[in-house]
């Protein structure tokens, strides 16, 4: 709850993790980064006693994440969703996009907005529980096809809905121009 003008400098914000390069993380490798970090926001969010100055015998400190921003790709794969170029593009709804005619890429013509069927939180872990407990690589990949969506690790957050609180940051999408 820091003023605007103290919010983002270095001394008030916290990097919490950095993937090693230097090529991207597979898939299969994105959840053993978050987990130790998964492990201590469940503590965090029922609330830890911590010692201050101002309290010796301990404050009630809780946390919650409240948001992953990231570039597409990343957040995307962080959160459990398939990737842009899937037939499940968009992490929002559950429409189905076609390929191209010849099979290279995804057809994003077509998308009629009042027709949009929103991705729900329910829908979304539930499809995700079933990708963790399938029980063969070739039924996840069928199940990430049907409904764009694998296990995050994130997902052990009772409280995260991933479909409403994965965004793209500012500094991709709009400083940068590399919202792909």
């Amino acid at each position: 709850n820091l003023p605007r003008s103290e919010r983002y400098k270095k001394e008030n914000v916290v990097l919490v993790g950095l993937m090693p390069g230097p090529k991207e993380a597979k898939t299969s490798e994105i959840n053993h980064y978050p987990r130790p970090l998964v492990e201590e926001l469940k503590q965090l969010y029922v609330g830890v006693m911590i010692p201050t100055a101002q309290c010796p015998q301990g404050a009630l400190v809780r946390a919650a994440l409240l948001l992953v921003a990231c570039d597409i790709p990343a957040a995307l794969k962080t959160c459990g969703f398939t990737s842009h170029a899937s037939i499940n593009a968009c992490h929002k709804c559950d429409h189905h996009f076609p390929r191209l005619e010849k099979g290279h890429g995804v057809d994003y013509s077509g998308f009629v907005f009042s027709k949009w069927v929103h991705r729900t939180e329910e829908a979304n872990r539930q499809d995700a529980t079933t990708w963790r407990n399938a029980s063969s690589d070739a039924q996840r990949t069928r199940l990430e096809r049907e409904n764009g969506v694998r296990w995050s690790e994130l997902h052990n957050l009772e409280y995260f809905n991933a479909v409403e609180c994965t965004i793209i940051d500012p500094m991709h999408n709009l400083f940068l121009g590399t919202a792909k």
